[in-house]
Parts: structure tokens; sequence; C-alpha cells
């Protein structure tokens, strides 16, 4: 008898360390989910503000060349065709972006095991609490996302919703103080 009680403790023990595994697993995925989804609604912002300014600087100039060599109605239809090509770009930028948000969750899902031993600082674990704080009736930023969730949240920040707006900036704050990665050597 005294021998099923000392087998059932240590198959609690192991139920428990699976547990606690789990947790860590857990809150490297949410702490990892929270920095690139933070990093992803950033970068598709300032690339829609990007290709904005590019295509309108090239619009300007092309309009003007075109006024200049062949008069109002060359102006006309050179802005009219860049109007058009407006959507083409926007969606290969939304592509690009797409496929970069796509690559890093799937390195982080690779190195999953290799990151948990970085994350260890309790600095890592104030982006999810920021987040927890907030509902925009979205999935959390501290779940992998799809496109048209982070569109969403990009939405948010470019409209200027003051709770998102606030939430974002204690966000970034947090990812600038970070501690950093070792960086690879050749070994590696």
């Amino acid at each position: 008898m005294a021998r099923k009680k000392h087998a059932n403790a240590r198959n609690q023990t192991a139920n428990g360390e699976k547990k606690f595994l789990k947790s860590e697993t857990d809150r490297g995925e949410k702490i990892m989910s929270a920095i690139v989804n933070t990093s992803v609604i950033l970068m598709s912002t300032m690339m829609g503000a990007f290709t904005a300014v590019m295509m309108n600087t090239t619009g300007a100039m092309a309009s003007g060349m075109a006024e200049a060599l062949g008069g109002k109605e060359a102006e006309e239809k050179v802005d009219k065709e860049l109007k058009q090509k407006l959507p083409e770009v926007d969606e290969k930028m939304k592509t690009l972006i797409s496929d970069v948000r796509k690559d890093i969750y799937a390195q982080f899902k690779q190195k999953s095991k290799g990151t948990e031993p970085l994350l260890s600082d309790p600095l890592f674990d104030v982006g999810p609490k920021i987040i927890d704080k907030y509902d925009f009736k979205l999935p959390k930023l501290i779940e992998e996302l799809d496109d048209s969730t982070l569109a969403r949240y990009a939405q948010l920040l470019i409209n200027g919703e003051p709770g998102f707006a606030e939430m974002f900036k204690e966000l970034t704050s947090w990812m600038n103080t970070l501690p950093k990665f070792p960086e690879k050597t050749n070994k590696e």
C-alpha cells in the first residue's frame, strides 16, 4: 500500500510538472504573440502611410511632368492611371505584411523551446498584462492572430481610438525596455 501511495505521489509530481511546463509554454506564446502582433500592427500602419506618401509624391511628379509635356488632358490621364494602381500597390503591401507575419510566427514556433529561457526576465510579463487591461471586442494581442484581426487593430490605431492608442503606446514603451536577445555566433 505504501508503494502505491509513493507511485501516486510520483505521478502527481509528473502531472504537476507537465502543467507547469504547459503554463510556461503558454506564457512564452503570449509574450511572443504580444511582441509579434504589436510589431506587425506598427509595421502595417507605417507601410500604409509610406505607400500613400510615395503614391501621392509619384502621382504629383508624374502629373506635373505630363501636364508640362502634354497639357491638362495628359495630366488627368496620368493621375487617373495612378489612382487605379493604388489598390494594386496596397494589396501587394498587405500580402508582404501577411507573409512577414506568417514567417515570424513559424520561426517562433520552431524555436519556442529555445526562447523560453531567454524570456525568464519578469519584464517580459508586463506586455501581456497591459493587453489584458483592455477589451476591444477582438481576439487579444496575446494570441496568434490572422490578417483581418490585425488589420482591424491597425484601423483602431489609424483612427486614433483613444483606448487603443493608450494601450499601443504602453506596449511600444514596454518593448523598448525589453532585454536584448544574445546575438548568434558562427558556431550556432
